[in-house]
């Protein structure tokens, strides 16, 4: 799980877009720690706030915005493997306790 400290936006090379570029405080073993890049309308900018220069981060506390949860997609597939795995190892311990566990109410 990461939060959102701070920002940059840029212009993508690809599609022309202005993007945001979301960062997590850096770890004390390297300078940052990139979560993820997402276009700006999806937070609701449709153009760089004024004031603030592209290719530079900022806080985000600049924009007047909290530090907020986020998470790189790598997370999200280590989360669902963990949950799902969870769910099975809980299903397997009650088959190995109670031989019919459909007989029970569900936990």
């Amino acid at each position: 799980m990461a939060y959102v400290h701070e920002i940059k936006f840029y212009i993508s090379s690809e599609s022309g877009k202005l993007k945001v570029a979301l960062y997590d405080k850096p770890p004390i073993f390297c300078n940052e720690f990139w979560i993820k890049n997402v276009d700006a309308s999806e937070m609701g900018f449709t153009c760089i706030p004024d004031g603030l220069k592209l290719e530079q981060k900022y806080k985000v506390e600049v924009l007047g915005i909290k530090p907020f949860h986020a998470s790189k997609p790598e997370f999200d597939f280590i989360d669902k493997c963990a949950e799902a795995a969870f769910y099975a190892a809980k299903q397997a311990a009650i088959q190995a306790v109670i031989p019919n566990p459909g007989l029970l109410p569900p936990l």
